[in-house]
């Protein structure tokens, strides 16, 4: 009998100290789970073009063409009409902008987010169709006021090989002299405030450097013109 009262005081010292130690544990690690689970996610501020929607969806892939394999049937994880603060696992995402006109040349992008990413901009450029029609609509207000900006200009130049760029806010032309002994020119326009207005002055060839306020992929075009 003395033996088992013994036993039993033993145990139950026993269970005092060695419980507490396990439910301490078991409460470390599953902090620490948590911890990481959420260390897993970024709060992300996505920057939304005006009048556009964009679907947020995992990694889809790409087929073997390098197209993108999304089926518009698919939930996002998220739909957004503006710009807002989202949370998201770290990981590949497709964003894909609404693109039912057809007028985007890069509706779905795929995006990283890491560690360091903190904001995102959603702004994705009108395709060669859509610049091509906006192009027709702002042609004759274009020429006319380089025309009443330079009143020789059409006397010494044909404009030619003009273009819209990124989302029709930029716009391109070659002036090509009537006179073989005069040099080519390269003009760059910019819509702001509802009107065209010159962003580079007729010149031989634009540089970048000079220009830090035009986007340099439209320079290069337009200096390739």
């Amino acid at each position: 009998m003395v033996k088992t009262i013994h036993w039993m005081e033993a145990m139950n010292k026993y269970f005092r100290i060695f419980v507490p130690v396990v439910i301490a544990i078991l409460i470390g690690v599953s902090g620490g789970l948590v911890v990481n689970y959420y260390q897993m996610f970024k709060k992300v501020y996505v920057n939304v073009a005006n009048n556009i929607e964009v679907n947020i969806y995992p990694d889809l892939g790409e087929n073997d063409d390098q197209t993108y394999n999304y089926n518009p049937k698919t939930k996002p994880l998220f739909q957004l009409e503006s710009s807002t603060t989202i949370k998201l696992k770290k990981g590949v995402y497709d964003f894909v902008v609404a693109d039912e006109s057809n007028i985007y040349e890069n509706p779905i992008s795929k995006v990283v987010i890491g560690d360091t990413t903190s904001n995102i901009t959603v702004a994705p450029y009108y395709n060669d169709n859509k610049l091509g029609n906006l192009l027709i609509q702002y042609r004759p207000a274009i020429q006319q006021i380089l025309e009443s900006k330079y009143p020789n200009l059409t006397k010494l130049y044909k404009i030619d090989n003009d273009s819209l760029y990124e989302n029709g806010e930029w716009y391109g032309a070659d002036l090509v002299p009537l006179n073989p002994n005069i040099d080519e020119l390269k003009v760059i326009m910019n819509f702001k405030n509802n009107i065209w207005v010159v962003a580079v002055e007729p010149q031989i060839s634009i540089s970048i450097p000079s220009n830090p306020t035009i986007p340099s992929d439209v320079i290069d075009s337009v200096d390739q013109l």
